[in-house]
């Protein structure tokens, strides 16, 4: 997807969090396959995270760029991540990654312990589906993440330059009605919207390893810094729905920021059973497809 963010509402996507089974192993990997830098070393989560999500955790933030990932492994063992899921499950959630050399960067994510998702290579989508060149494939835990190089720097697809992400760009979430995802975000969480568009062909086939796809991409800004988010409902072939635990391998928490998590509450109490979990200055919900969020409030 394309085109500039509009004004920022009061909320931002500060960082995403996911679910692992072994820190050292996800460490080594984001760090040495991607470029991620860890900040600091894992560390116990605070009482109030631990009793937020049910069950203490340690956790690892890392950084790419201004764009951060956090990582958390519960002392208790998580379920691990469906085997067969496909990128129009309801449970999908990838993350974006821009990059200069898609090419040498999915080779190392690939030696480095990731599966690929996309067939036959990077692909170069048309440009009435964005125009971007994008690769996708699963990290060791198997969460589901895309190489991205956008359209308007094409000559950074096969660069001479060593293979470096610089920055999460977005979030994209599969779900079930397009229209009803997109107005959950924007009356519940302040997003603004962007760009809207629908994707078909032989590259997305390619891309996200399914046959006859139709799927429509919609585009929500939070305020800057840090990345936006994408809706992919998929028209064809329809995507199963199965909402994960909160401590499950496959229940990545999108982490926003807001200026008023008071009101903010008070509008995911009005839309969403059952009740959002609070406590001290941190929210737990969940959005209409069963994707965890986490919204604390912002300094």
């Amino acid at each position: 997807m394309s085109g500039a963010p509009p004004p920022g509402p009061g909320t931002r996507l500060a960082r995403l969090a996911l679910n692992i089974h072994d820190m050292a192993r996800a460490a080594a990997f984001y760090q040495h396959a991607l470029g991620f830098q860890p900040l600091g070393t894992p560390r116990p989560a605070t009482a109030e995270h631990a009793a937020l999500l049910g069950q203490p955790f340690e956790s690892l933030t890392m950084a790419l760029g201004d764009t951060r990932l956090e990582l958390s492994r519960f002392l208790a063992p998580s379920a691990p991540y469906p085997a067969d899921s496909r990128a129009n499950d309801l449970w999908f959630q990838h993350f974006a990654i821009t990059c200069r050399d898609i090419e040498g960067l999915a080779q190392r994510a690939v030696q480095g312990g990731g599966r690929p998702i996309t067939r036959s290579g990077p692909q170069t989508l048309p440009p009435a589906s964005g125009g971007v060149t994008a690769y996708k494939f699963r990290d060791p835990d198997g969460h589901p993440l895309e190489l991205l190089v956008p359209a308007d720097a094409p000559s950074q697809a096969r660069g001479s330059r060593p293979a470096q992400g610089h920055a999460i760009d977005h979030t994209a979430l599969s779900v079930g009605d397009c229209n009803r995802a997109m107005a959950f975000y924007q009356e519940v969480l302040d997003l603004a919207p962007g760009a809207r568009q629908t994707n078909s062909g032989p590259e997305q086939e390619r891309l996200d390893d399914l046959s006859g796809v139709r799927v429509r991409v919609a585009t929500l800004f939070a305020s800057s810094p840090g990345p936006h988010l994408e809706l992919l409902g998929y028209e064809e072939p329809r995507g199963r729905r199965q909402a994960p635990g909160a401590t499950d391998i496959a229940a990545t928490r999108t982490v926003f920021t807001t200026t008023d998590l008071t009101a903010l509450e008070q509008r995911l109490n009005s839309h969403r059973r059952p009740r959002p979990r609070r406590i001290a200055n941190a929210v737990l919900a969940q959005d209409e497809d069963g994707h965890w969020l986490m919204i604390e409030q912002a300094p």
